[in-house]
């Protein structure tokens, strides 16, 4: 697969790369989806809970790694597609649709599903109900009990991390020692750089799944490639981040600046306290928030000053060099490794190595690029997909 370089459009290499993938190693996801299609529930109402949280894309693009490296290793793609089935229980239906109360979260092309964004005891009980169906699952055979506790250590200290990011919303002392938070960011195991774990649960349960060997090195990479992605979705997610009341790494770095933290502190207390206006007066709709905090005009206006300043004050580009750095260096470790695991593993770097250089080419707004993930899929042949 061509590997992404300076120059590149990004919007066409994260298309063709992606419509690549898919077409490589789409197959055995395909089937995991349709497995979780057909799987119903004892109540209807727990049923369709079930049915909202099913999304194509989330799924293909969370799994991808783990289907990707196990068609290289030769897997057999029904084996493959019962462990990415097993895996998507326990974490992707699950992990997503937490993660979209407790921040707020969202996106121009994950859907939005109606029953579990408007009820965040729905999303608990459906949270529950699909762990223990994949506990279930996978203790039906030697490989899904070899795999359970391989994904389970990954995904409990995720969702440990998500909620300590909840726990500390809005909170001022933090904004008072940007130093220390930068340096938290880079070396603490509790950084929100390490918040997205499906890299490394995906992959190292496959091998557990599969009773095949770790690779030297390869835990430490997908480690690494945790930083990356969490580093640029923060640059993506600048303004979703702030308004609902986090400190991402461009800002605790902007709040180490000694020229620009007093006023940068102003700004985001500023934009903290209509923030929590907006929140209080608008229920507990976790999709409903998020487009109120989005359309709010004044919240809007103060983000875009507290980008100027974080741009016009080097953070943006030094954020951006800094994610580069760490792409070579996740690159180099990469091309060392068997092929077969570090050839796909590139091309997931790759994908947001792209993604990076279009978010500086928009001026750090995450507009959403001219073609979406269902022309990817029908380009890639898997048009029976959504």
């Amino acid at each position: 697969m061509r590997r992404f370089s300076a120059g590149t459009d990004p919007a066409g290499y994260d298309f063709r790369a992606t419509v690549e993938l898919l077409a490589q190693y789409g197959r055995p996801i395909l089937m995991a989806i349709s497995q979780l299609r057909t799987m119903d529930f004892t109540f209807p109402r727990m049923s369709r809970l079930y049915q909202d949280a099913l999304d194509p894309e989330l799924l293909f693009r969370q799994t991808m790694p783990a289907a990707a490296v196990g068609a290289r290793i030769g897997a057999d793609p029904g084996v493959l597609a019962e462990y990415l089935k097993i895996y998507a229980l326990g974490q992707t239906l699950i992990l997503n649709n937490m993660d979209r109360h407790l921040d707020l979260s969202a996106s121009y092309s994950i859907r939005d599903p109606a029953l579990l964004l408007a009820d965040v005891n729905s999303t608990m009980c459906l949270s529950v109900t699909s762990l223990l169906t994949m506990v279930h699952e996978a203790s039906l055979t030697p490989a899904g009990v070899r795999a359970l506790p391989v994904m389970a250590g990954v995904t409990a200290e995720i969702v440990q991390s998500m909620y300590d990011n909840y726990a500390v919303r809005f909170d001022q002392a933090p904004l008072e020692d940007g130093e220390s938070l930068v340096n938290w960011y880079r070396m603490d195991v509790r950084s929100r750089h390490l918040g997205s774990g499906f890299y490394s649960s995906g992959l190292l349960g496959l091998l557990a799944f599969l009773g095949e060997p770790v690779p030297d090195g390869l835990a430490d990479e997908l480690r690494d490639m945790r930083r990356l992605r969490q580093r640029v979705d923060e640059l993506a997610d600048l303004f979703e981040d702030t308004v609902t009341g986090l400190v991402s790494y461009p800002v605790a770095k902007g709040l180490a600046e000694p020229m620009i933290k007093a006023d940068l502190r102003r700004l985001i207390s500023r934009l903290w306290t209509r923030a929590q206006e907006v929140i209080d007066s608008h229920g507990r709709d976790a999709g409903v928030l998020n487009r109120a905090l989005a359309g709010d005009p004044e919240l809007n206006e103060t983000h875009s000053a507290m980008l100027e300043m974080l741009v016009s004050g080097g953070i943006m580009r030094e954020c951006y060099r800094e994610a580069d750095a760490l792409w070579r260096e996740i690159a180099l470790g990469l091309d060392v490794l068997d092929p077969r695991f570090g050839e796909p593993l590139m091309a997931i770097i790759d994908l947001k190595r792209a993604l990076l250089d279009r978010l500086a080419m928009n001026g750090w707004h995450d507009d959403p690029p001219p073609h979406t993930f269902q022309d990817m899929i029908e380009a890639a042949g898997l048009e029976a997909t959504t």
